[in-house]
């Protein structure tokens, strides 16, 4: 029983040295200096502990690597595997190369390889000539693709710089056309505005002296360039002091402090005080406003 066995083992390494092998293949054993060939390493089912040979740019000195494949996994079973990589090859100098067996390890290797690299004969009684005659180039649509390109974007720039030169004169334009209405103005319509609506005869006192202390708020602005809107009557009254006679110095007070007490003590103005107000206040910007002549 024990002899079985030791051979039943004998005959199963025998099998599995004999199911490895590997091989190192070229497309041919002769070329021209500059031909390129494939050269082909491949081992099947070998021991995963096996060495796979690695080249970095040369198979041996004289034959030069100009590309090489990814090492390609064929099959992986049973702690076999079976591995492959193509290497694009050429010589520059004529002669033969002997490319040695490529070890894997001490049960596989390749058979060694003979590499014949042979000169181009050349007649030196003839002249140089070319090696084939010169090709007119083929016309395709990609050649003209940056001129395409070009030609657009020229086109875009001119059509953007018409459109801004455009906008802009329009722009001006409407600048011109543009007219500052004078600050009296607009003074005189809003407090025409405000009489018309007739607010202190339906008992609409604050919101009345409120609206006419406003108007001439923004008209003191824009006439004297003071701070008015957020300024106290007395602050107002001190700024315009010396800007203003004695009378419209009286009058503006009067307007602002029925106005004040209307918004704030809550005081009912007289039917007289809400006339003396609309009639003051219109008094004040026609008095104070700046001449068409001035201007």
């Amino acid at each position: 029983m024990k002899k079985f066995f030791l051979f039943f083992c004998y005959l199963k390494l025998s099998l599995l040295s004999f199911s490895q092998d590997a091989s190192i293949k070229i497309d041919t054993n002769a070329i021209l200096i500059g031909q390129q060939i494939k050269l082909t390493v491949e081992c099947n089912d070998i021991n995963v502990n096996s060495s796979f040979p690695v080249f970095l740019d040369t198979i041996i000195e004289g034959i030069e690597i100009l590309k090489s494949s990814a090492i390609d996994t064929l099959s992986f079973e049973s702690n076999l595997i079976s591995l492959k990589q193509e290497h694009t090859i050429t010589a520059w100098d004529s002669g033969a190369y002997y490319i040695p067996s490529l070890i894997f390890n001490e049960n596989v290797k390749t058979a060694p390889l003979l590499l014949n690299v042979l000169t181009i004969e050349i007649n030196q009684e003839e002249d140089i000539k070319d090696i084939k005659q010169p090709l007119d180039p083929e016309f395709e649509f990609s050649d003209i693709i940056p001129w395409l390109i070009g030609l657009l974007v020229i086109i875009l720039i001119f059509y953007l710089f018409k459109k801004f030169s455009k906008s802009k004169k329009t722009i001006d334009k409407k600048f011109e056309k543009i007219e500052i209405t004078p600050a009296h103005i607009i003074a005189l319509n809003n407090l025409n505005k405000i009489e018309k609506k007739e607010l202190w005869q339906q008992n609409k006192l604050k919101e009345y002296h409120s609206e006419i202390s406003e108007i001439l708020r923004k008209y003191i602005e824009g006439r004297f360039n003071c701070l008015a809107l957020e300024a106290t009557t007395d602050e107002i009254m001190t700024s315009l002091k010396n800007q203003l006679t004695d009378e419209l110095n009286i009058d503006l007070r009067n307007v602002l402090q029925i106005a004040d007490l209307a918004k704030f003590a809550k005081s009912k103005p007289s039917d007289k005080e809400n006339i003396d107000s609309m009639v003051l206040a219109k008094k004040f910007v026609n008095q104070t406003k700046i001449s068409e002549e001035n201007e």
